[in-house]
This record gives C-alpha cells, structure tokens and sequence, in this order.
C-alpha cells in the first residue's frame, strides 16, 4: 500500500472519529433531561394527591350542606316550639307584619290593628253644615285647626281576648297575635288568627253602619272547641284624652257607668280611685268622658263576672283611666257592640237600654227636674234659632215666669215677718240672759202665741224656698252636662261649657285658680246686691244661734271660689236669676204688696179670738206637764 493510500484512511478513519464526537450529547443535558423526567413524575404525583384532596373535600361539603340543613330544621323546631310555648294553639299567628285598617261612615272613623285585631282609635268625623268637624278639641277650637276629636290614641289603649290553652294551661293575650285580613273594606272588617290546621282560626268581625256612632263586634271560635277553654275573658281599657279647656274640671265629670240588665244606671263616683266587682248580669260599660263615651254593649247574654277599675290621672293630656276585664258568654259566636260618641240624651235614648242615663242630671228629685222641665223647655227655645246666651236668659225668665205664684207667697211671708220683726225683737229682748229650760220654753210659748194671734205663719216663706231649691240644684248638674254649649260663645266667653276668663294672673291661688272668671264675679256680685235686699226682712236670731246675716253675707264670697273654674253657662243662668229676681222683689213690693196693709192687718188679727191649732195645743200641754214634774 502506498504513501498516499495511507494518508487517504488516515485522513478519512479522522474525519469519522471528528464525525462521531461531534454527534454525541453532552452530559449536561442528560441530567437536565433526566430532572425533567423527574419533575414530571412529582408533577403526576403532586396531580394524584390533589385529586385525592378534591376528593375528601367534596365529601366535607356534603356532610356540611347536610349539617346546615338539618341546623335548620332543629332552628325552625326550637322557634316552632318557642311560639306554641307563647302562644299555644294560635303559634302560627305569634310573628307577623303589623298593620293597620281603616273603618268610617260619616260620623266616625275606627282604626283596626293586625296585631291584636283590636280597635286602638275612636275618631269623631262628623261634619256641620259648614264642612267642618262638629266635634274638635278646645285646643284645635279656639285656634281655628281642622282636626278631628280623638277619644283614645293606640299608645294609650288597650283591648283583648284572654284564652286559656287547654294543653298547655297557659292564657294567651289575642293583643300579641297577628290577624290576617280576609275581608276588608270602608265600613267592615274581616280578620283571623290561624291556629293549627287550616279550618281552624279565631275571627273578628267588624261592621260599621252608616249614619250610626256603633260598630257591631262579632267574635267566631271555628273548630276550637276542644283546644280552649270555653271561659274566655275580656280586657278593655284606656287613657281618656283630655279634650276640653282644663283636664281637672273634665275629671269632675269623666267616671265609668254601668247597668245590669233589668235594673237602672249606676256609676263609679267620679273623683274617686276606684274598684268595683261585677255581680249579676251587666247589659252595658261605659267609659264617660265629659262629653263623649266610648260604651262595650252586649243586648243579649251580657256580662256574668269580671271588675271594673277607674284612676285619676294627674295630667294635662289625661283625665283618668278606664279598664273592665269581663267574662264572655261561653258561644262559638258572640255578638257584641262598640259606641264612640257624643253624651246626647235624646240620641243614647234611641238605643233603648237606659244608656241616655250616662248624661248624668242628678239623682232623684233633681233629675226629674231636668228632665221633665229645663231640657223640654231648653230644647223647645233652641228651635227658635236663637244663640244660646239668649236661650239661656229665656230659659231663665220662663222658669221664673212658672214659679212667680211661690215667689209671690215668699215675698208676702218676708213682707209680714218684717213688720212682725219689732214685736220680736221686744220679746227676744226680755229673755235675755236667761238659759234655764223654763225660760227658753215659756219663751217659745209666747213667740207661738204672737204669731197666732196675728195670723203669721214662719213657715211660709220656707216652703216657697224649698220648692225651689230642686231647680237650682237641677241647673247645676245640667248645664256642665249640656253637649248643646260646647264651643258655644256668648259676649266674653268663648265657650259657655267651660269657665270664661278675663284675666290670666300667672300664678295659682289655693282653691281659686289662676284665672278670673267674669260671670262668675258678676254672679256672686248679683247674689251679694240680693242678699243686701233681703237682710231687713231677715228675723233676728236666738240667743246661741248662728247670725244668719253674716251667713249670707259669706256665701257670696264661697260662689267666688267654687264656680270660678265651672261652666260659664252656669254662673250666666245664676246670674240671669239674681237679676230677675231682683227685679220682681221690686216690683212685687211696689205693685202687689203694701207693707201698710199688711200691718194693719196684724193689728185687727191681734183682735180676733184666735183657735188653737192640734200642734199648738200639743205643744202647751207638753209644757205644762213638763212644769207640773218640777214642782
């Protein structure tokens, strides 16, 4: 083999060798490879692991989703639980939405709430022939603001039925439950509290006629007969809102008045804090306000148990508090009967139940008074058309007109009295200082001896008086009692069922007020002016007895403090009387009575044999047995 045959393969066996270690991998990027190969498998155990991670966490989920739905139904169990604890049978009314309903006509408007199904408002809606409210507080009166009289508000006022659960031995409040509505429009209201089951719930129904001050209260117990008690008792009460000039005098008139069936009106004395029991069956309830009531009527089995209870409030925004808790008539269908309006007699009179009774007008004979004379005749003037500061000077003169004949016969027994009054004064006057009882009864025979012999009889006058004192003991219970003088004004006075003032003093007197009340002042001025007329025919008094004079000398400065915060209608009658009375004592002595006359008259009566009266003799003989004794 030649030279350069060698040298080709060696040249080529290089280039080969140069081929091969170009072509082979370098290490570092094996070992890079291999990490790589590495980090992948970590990677597809790294996916495994959260695969198995995913896996336990979507079995927690569940557990949790199953926890909270039964967390769930053991909340809902425990308030389910809670409400039956509460409320017992009627558990599905224990939560709801409150809301409130509305009930007029055109005389009243009632607002009925969902929770409790009772009525918490009483607004009086009546308009006068103006378009104003008939009936506003003095307040909104005398400003000239256009609201409606409010008897009670729902934050002063309650009213509820008190049913005893027989599972559970527990009472249940109706004021806690809510009422759903199943009927509702302007002048009725249809609403239920659910129970149990679906056909088992507890109604109320209301039904507001027109034209009428009374809603009709019906109350359904549907299939619950086995699940309450049948005694069921029920809750009424409330602040009565002041609405007049000053709450203190409402107080002297506001009080609650009942009547059982078969008898008359009664009532709790007003001014009183008082508690009475029912005994019997009770027709109706009244809460009096001045002029106003709110009455609880039951005309057929009425109210066999229960109490009545009244407070007096200390307030300028109350006047006192009312509640009656009552047991109702054990019936799946109760009908009662609600009253929010004016204290009118002639229109409580309508409902037949002696409930015109509440306008109180005295007891006895004071009551028939009124009745039968001022308010037919007072009634009778305000057909005229007349204003009634003049139907009250009217009223004044025609009952003054009726009583004339025993105004007459008391003057003509004054007029004899006076001249009769030296002849007494004489024999007073030769007794005196002596106090044995043998003096003050031979005393007494010869003063029974003067009259007869002159034909005076002491008595004569008194009668007269006597007779009269029913009508001014009569006017004075009717005339705060009047609803017809309510915002009525005459001259000063802005309202004559209030007292009038002409001057604020700013500060309190004891037993006075802080006012002066004109009428009043003039009253007592008129009755002091007719005082002053009479105290010359007044007879002296006895040894040891009161002076008579200085008596009527005081009570005119009484009137002052007694009437200065009555009705000014009142003390304006009062003072129409005196004046009137004034005038007819002047005429009577300058027309129809001659002192003259009646002097000689005694005088010839003095001459005449005069026959001893069965009394007389009585008297004499008594007196001389009584001598006979001693000696």
């Amino acid at each position: 083999m030649d030279r350069n045959t060698t040298t080709g393969l060696i040249l080529i066996g290089a280039v080969m060798v140069a081929f091969f270690m170009l072509n082979q991998p370098p290490e570092q990027p094996i070992q890079q490879e291999n990490a790589k190969e590495q980090t992948q498998k970590e990677s597809e155990i790294k996916q495994e692991e959260p695969s198995e991670i995913a896996l336990n966490d979507t079995n927690s989920n569940t557990l949790s989703f199953e926890d909270s739905i039964i967390g769930a139904q053991l909340a809902e169990q425990k308030e389910q639980q809670r409400l039956i604890n509460e409320f017992g049978v009627f558990y599905k009314s224990g939560i709801g939405v409150e809301k409130d309903f509305t009930l007029q006509n055109d005389k009243i408007s009632l607002a009925v709430s969902s929770k409790g199904g009772s009525i918490n408002e009483a607004k009086m809606i009546e308009k006068s022939e103006d378009g104003k409210y008939k009936y506003k507080t003095h307040h909104d009166f005398v400003n000239d603001i256009e609201e409606p009289l409010s008897l009670f508000e729902k934050n002063s006022s309650t009213m509820s039925l008190v049913v005893e659960d027989i599972e559970n031995s527990s009472l249940i409040y109706t004021r806690d439950l809510f009422f759903e509505a199943v009927k509702s429009t302007d002048s009725s209201l249809v609403i239920r509290a659910n129970a149990g089951a679906a056909d088992q719930y507890l109604q109320f129904s209301y039904l507001l006629p027109k034209g009428k001050y009374d809603i009709e209260f019906q109350i359904d117990y549907h299939n619950l007969d086995d699940m309450i008690d049948p005694q069921v008792d029920f809750e009424w009460g409330m602040k009565g809102l002041s609405t007049e000039k000053l709450a203190d005098d409402e107080r002297m008139i506001c009080s609650i008045m009942y009547r059982y069936f078969g008898e008359g009106r009664d009532y709790m004395t007003e001014r009183s804090d008082k508690e009475e029991e029912i005994q019997g069956t009770m027709n109706w309830i009244a809460f009096k306000h001045k002029f106003f009531s709110s009455i609880l009527i039951s005309d057929q089995e009425g109210f066999t148990s229960g109490k009545m209870v009244q407070r007096q409030l200390e307030s300028d925004d109350y006047t006192i508090s009312y509640y009656t808790n009552v047991e109702l008539p054990s019936q799946e269908s109760i009908a009662l009967k609600f009253f929010f309006g004016p204290n009118d007699y002639d229109l409580l009179s309508e409902y037949d139940n002696e409930m015109e009774d509440i306008v109180n007008l005295g007891w006895g004979i004071f009551g028939w008074v009124n009745k039968f004379m001022i308010g037919p005749i007072f009634n009778f003037i305000k057909t005229w058309g007349v204003g009634f500061g003049l139907a009250i000077l009217l009223l004044t003169l025609i009952v003054k007109i009726i009583i004339m004949p025993l105004t007459y016969k008391n003057y003509v027994s004054s007029a004899k009295m006076k001249v009769l009054k030296p002849e007494i004064t004489k024999l007073n006057s030769k007794f005196e200082g002596k106090t044995d009882k043998n003096t003050a009864m031979k005393k007494q025979q010869e003063t029974m001896a003067l009259y007869r012999q002159t034909g005076v009889n002491p008595m004569a006058g008194c009668i007269p008086v006597v007779i009269q004192m029913p009508i001014l003991f009569a006017v004075f219970r009717y005339f705060p009692a009047s609803l017809d003088l309510r915002h009525q004004g005459f001259l000063w006075a802005e309202d004559l069922s209030s007292f009038d003032s002409i001057l604020e003093l700013g500060f309190e007197i004891p037993f006075y007020g802080d006012h002066i009340s004109l009428f009043t002042l003039l009253m007592a001025a008129s009755t002091l002016f007719y005082t002053m007329m009479n105290s010359n025919q007044m007879t002296p008094s006895g040894p040891g007895m009161p002076n008579m004079k200085v008596i009527m000398y005081m009570f005119p400065i009484m009137m002052l403090f007694f009437f200065n915060t009555y009705s000014s209608g009142l003390s304006y009658y009062y003072l129409c009387g005196n004046v009137m009375n004034m005038g007819i004592m002047w005429g009577i002595k300058k027309y129809m009575v001659d002192e003259e006359k009646i002097r000689a008259q005694i005088e010839q009566n003095k001459k005449k044999p005069k026959k001893k009266s069965r009394f007389q003799q009585r008297m004499e003989d008594i007196a001389k047995q009584q001598q006979k004794k001693k000696r």
